[in-house]
């Protein structure tokens, strides 16, 4: 789902004259309110369509209590690692991830090797 972009004109007041009073024929009241024009405009778009579209989004989040969680005991100590990231060189040794600037001359099956330079 794509958010929909503000694209409301933002530069109310250099497009005004240099004296928007005499030329422009805009009352101090006339003139304040263009002054706020962006940041009305600027709020009624987050509280009127962004955040509306953001709970629409929200509440179209699968409901994770079917998850696989990294606690599960069913998964390996380098998958629960794995998923969560806590210790690399623990997920790297048992998932075999090796890397270095030269092919190695052997692997084991299900090796992950990266080739740098």
């Amino acid at each position: 789902m794509a958010l929909t972009k503000f694209t409301t004109a933002v530069n109310n007041i250099s497009s005004l004259s240099d004296k928007p009073n005499e030329i422009d024929g805009l009352t101090s009241a006339e003139l304040k309110e263009r002054f706020d024009k962006s940041g009305t405009d600027l709020k009624s778009y987050i509280n009127e369509t962004l955040t509306e579209e953001l709970d629409d989004a929200i509440a179209t989040i699968p409901d994770t209590s079917n998850f696989v969680l990294t606690s599960d005991s069913r998964l390996s100590n380098s998958r629960q690692c794995n998923n969560s990231f806590d210790n690399w060189t623990t997920a790297r040794a048992n998932l075999k991830i090796t890397y270095g600037t030269t092919l190695p001359g052997t692997a084991d099956n299900g090796s992950i090797f990266l080739l740098y330079k």
